[in-house]
This record gives C-alpha cells, sequence and structure tokens, in this order.
C-alpha cells in the first residue's frame, strides 16, 4: 500500500452534526479517512430550479487517492441528500511527519 498512497483531501457536506459525525465515523472505523473535520457553514444554491439557503457541516476527509472510490461509496450511503457534494482535491505537499502519520492510519 506504501508506494499507492497519495494524499488527498475530501469535501462533502451534510445536512446536520449527527449525519456528519456518522459519516466521519463510517470513514474512520473502515480506515478511510487518517481524520475528518467539521465546520458549521451556510450554504447558498440552486436546487430543481429553486433557491435555497440552508445550515450544513462541511467535512473534511484526510485520505489517499486510492481510496477515493471507497470513501465516495461510504459517504453516498450514510448521507440524506439526492445528490451530495463530494469533492476530492489531491494535495501537492505537506508537512513530512504529519503525512507519515495519515498514511499509517488508512486501512490499517
Amino acid at each position: 500500500m506504501a508506494a499507492k498512497y497519495k494524499p488527498c483531501l475530501v469535501f462533502t457536506t451534510a445536512a446536520d452534526q449527527a449525519e456528519a459525525s456518522r459519516i466521519g465515523e463510517a470513514l474512520l472505523q473502515q480506515g478511510l479517512a487518517a481524520c475528518v473535520q467539521y465546520e458549521n457553514i451556510r450554504s447558498q444554491y440552486i436546487w430543481q430550479g429553486e433557491l435555497c439557503s440552508d445550515d450544513e457541516v462541511r467535512l473534511t476527509v484526510k485520505t489517499s487517492r486510492h481510496l477515493y472510490r471507497a470513501v465516495e461509496k461510504t459517504i453516498r450511503r450514510e448521507h440524506s441528500y439526492d445528490c451530495p457534494q463530494i469533492i476530492m482535491q489531491p494535495l501537492a505537499g505537506g508537512y513530512k511527519a504529519y503525512l507519515e502519520w495519515a498514511k499509517a492510519l488508512l486501512r490499517r
């Protein structure tokens, strides 16, 4: 697995803290995330032709690109939205000790 590790962040949003925690815990328990962070946010967007404005929780998932499909599948399974935001962003670099810590936790 060491050769496959390419750090990335996956961003998603949840309707509330309970849903966010359920998603984050599932990812951590399956070894798909080294860390999940939660932030309360306000989102405005167009959905089915209507302007919407909602309080949400943004999750930042620290993972590896080779685990993305499993991360996406878990988020979709645990999510209440019909079309959840799931965005993966590769990392160009970072503090080596932190990245090694994250790598050691993924799919242990």
